[in-house]
């Protein structure tokens, strides 16, 4: 299944209405959810100011996630932060390694990092594995790749910080920023954000609160 569109928040309800209608039961732990396997997204204009986004999203959630992407940012409640993979992973800033890929050779099919840490057998690993740039047509395109995606609690977030990332990139290698596209493994919406989507569906004014620590899967509630 694929979805394309414009903006991020048009790719948010998209998916939503996707895994709605698409999705089959699945039971995480001692909580149900829909999930749609292989899903592929792609948007055109990934913007950063997307009031689709600051409309409906929670708040709190975007700035959770802006740390989670941020450089230097601890997070002692966390077992991990994507910034801690992309700036410093084993010593590696993989960023300005992806940066130097592209500058000896602006073509090139090898400016992709990893998230994940090999042999890491801990409950809790990255939703976002894979991180991937291009420069075609004079403009950076990113894709990634997600094991697994809450769909109305994280997909608009992480998309947010994804773009910026995309733009920061492509500011330091003097070009303009292009697609953002991916991969899904998991896309899924857990059933305590059911009445969420509808309403989200419906084009009700509703600002979302994010449920996932309080109502998640029992291992993610005993973090808290």
């Amino acid at each position: 299944m694929e979805i394309v569109t414009k903006s991020i928040g048009e790719c948010w309800l998209k998916s939503i209405d996707a895994v709605m209608e698409n999705g089959s039961l699945v039971l995480d732990e001692d909580v149900n959810l829909k999930e749609v396997l292989s899903l592929a997204v792609k948007i055109e204009n990934p913007d950063i100011n997307d009031q689709l986004i600051y409309r409906y999203g929670d708040p709190d959630i975007i700035k959770h996630t802006l740390k989670k992407f941020e450089k230097d940012v601890v997070m002692e409640d966390r077992p991990f932060t994507y910034a801690e993979r992309i700036y410093d992973k084993h010593g590696i800033d993989q960023y300005e390694w992806l940066l130097e890929r592209v500058r000896n050779k602006k073509e090139t099919k090898s400016a992709t990092i990893c998230l994940l840490n090999e042999g890491d057998d801990s409950p809790n690993i990255p939703c976002l594995t894979t991180i991937d740039v291009k420069i075609r047509d004079n403009a950076l395109d990113l894709q990634f790749f997600y094991r697994s995606q809450n769909i109305i609690g994280r997909q608009y977030a992480n998309y947010l910080e994804l773009a910026k990332l995309q733009k920061d990139l492509a500011k330091d290698l003097n070009t303009k920023v292009g697609f953002m596209a991916g991969y899904i493994a998991s896309a899924h919406i857990y059933e305590y954000d059911f009445d969420y989507a509808e309403s989200l569906r419906k084009g009700n004014s509703v600002q979302i609160k994010d449920l996932f620590y309080k109502k998640g899967p029992k291992s993610i509630r005993a973090m808290q």
